[in-house]
């Protein structure tokens, strides 16, 4: 029975589209690796555990495994079995600030090629033949277990590396969050690159939204990260909710990052100078009424109160998308805050407080980083707009190439250079005329 219901008014949204394009195709979907990431919110840090899965696969193709371990790694996963450990935002801002697109439109230009080839065209034939495209294949016959179907994705994973290296090699993320590939076809690739640079426009706007300081800086003034998700969830379509494994970890390493309290400093110190020391060697006592009760070592008590253990979250994640909403939500959590620096125009994570307009970054073909030809460039302004800075410069030199030839002693040099500035400050501050300071400072030494 019809239900009564017209759809052809139907316009399909911007929101349907963008699910589409995250929910991949019969030819990809984007879930593959099992990645188990540590968040230390602590230290702002995040430890991503590769899975080495790769190294596996590869151990069962060339059997031989010790050498391969021991001489290079994967060529397509280079950080397989490794751990990847980053601050909390800086992979994320990394990921935003990658420039996919000129090595998508090479790998799209090759397959396009090879699409060409296929057709049914003279010089498509003249081209196969000529190559040698045009000789029989192998038959592929249907997986028969598991393995063997696990053994066709990696090698699909391997073409897709092969033809488009320049995507998977350009960005951490992308790299150790590969897709799962059913079939390395044409629709395939198009499918993946759409599917990066949707998540990469998405977050390019959450960074903005969220974490810029400088975005509608007057209008979002004193609005907490989170609140700043919070109106963008209610003026804009909001993230689909995202559902991760999440476990506790427990670390004592470093002994140098516990928050609470510690009790017994003495002891403390003791333990940070001989980590193998244990606390039962250090002061013996017989065990309480809590140790009787649940068989509990008098030592690990004592150590338990004088050095805390952090607890860590750890989530597995196995998708591009899945790592970037838990970065995202663990910078939402620390209420981190970025500007793009004034010098390279990337993004950069403020630490703390402190406000300033430059990273620390050193910029391509530059010998200083950001923050030092900042400060330069600014003084450099300075000295431009303001002519009593230019005077004190230029005496500055002159009086000190005196020196050096002997014309000016140090110490009068010293005491000129002493007073100069508290004649300079005065001139800056209007107490002195330009005029003024420019004849004092020039007849000085006659």
């Amino acid at each position: 029975m019809a239900s009564g219901i017209s759809y052809e008014n139907y316009k399909i949204t911007a929101r349907d589209r963008y699910r589409k394009i995250r929910g991949g195709n019969k030819d990809v979907s984007f879930s593959y690796l099992a990645n188990y990431v540590v968040v230390d919110l602590d230290k702002r840090e995040l430890a991503i555990s590769v899975d080495g899965h790769f190294n596996d696969m590869v151990d069962k193709l060339e059997g031989n495994k010790e050498l391969r371990r021991k001489n290079h790694r994967h060529i397509y996963l280079p950080y397989a079995d490794e751990v990847c450990v980053s601050p909390i935002g800086e992979q994320i801002i990394e990921f935003c600030e990658t420039d996919f697109k000129e090595s998508m439109s090479d790998a799209m230009l090759m397959l396009n090629f090879i699409e060409a080839l296929k057709a049914d065209t003279p010089e498509a034939k003249a081209i196969r033949e000529k190559h040698g495209f045009d000789d029989p294949q192998p038959v592929v016959s249907k997986p028969t277990s598991d393995e063997e179907l696990d053994m066709i994705y990696y090698e699909n994973y391997e073409r897709l590396a092969t033809s488009a290296g320049g995507v998977i090699s350009s960005n951490l993320y992308v790299n150790i969050f590969p897709p799962l590939i059913h079939n390395a076809s044409y629709e395939m690739y198009k499918a993946y690159f759409r599917y990066i640079l949707a998540l990469q426009k998405e977050y390019q706007l959450l960074l903005d939204f969220c974490f810029n300081t400088d975005f509608y800086a007057e209008e979002l003034e004193g609005i907490t990260a989170a609140s700043r998700f919070h109106l963008y969830c209610s003026t804009t379509d909001a993230l689909p909710m995202r559902s991760m494994s999440m476990s506790f970890r427990f670390s004592r390493s470093g002994f140098g990052n516990v928050s609470t309290p510690v009790r017994d400093k003495e002891a403390y110190e003791e333990l940070k100078k001989n980590p193998g020391k244990t606390l039962g060697s250090i002061s013996k006592r017989k065990p309480n009424a809590f140790e009787r009760k649940f068989n509990i070592p008098t030592a690990a008590t004592d150590l338990a109160r004088v050095l805390p253990v952090p607890i860590l979250s750890s989530y597995k994640c196995s998708s591009l998308e899945e790592i970037l909403y838990l970065e995202f939500e663990k910078m939402l959590e620390l209420d981190i805050r970025i500007k793009k620096c004034k010098n390279c125009g990337r993004y950069f994570i403020l630490k703390g407080n402190y406000q300033t307009e430059y990273c620390a970054r050193v910029k391509k073909g530059e010998a200083q980083n950001c923050q030092s030809l900042g400060a330069t460039a600014k003084y450099a302004q300075k000295v431009k707009e303001n002519p009593a800075l230019t005077i004190f410069n230029r005496a500055y030199k002159r009086y000190h190439a005196r020196v050096k030839v002997g014309s000016v002693k140090p110490d009068a040099f010293k005491k000129w250079r002493y007073e100069a500035v508290v004649m300079r400050d005065k001139c800056l501050s209007g107490e002195m005329p330009v005029s003024e300071f420019e004849d004092w400072i020039n007849n000085y030494f006659g």
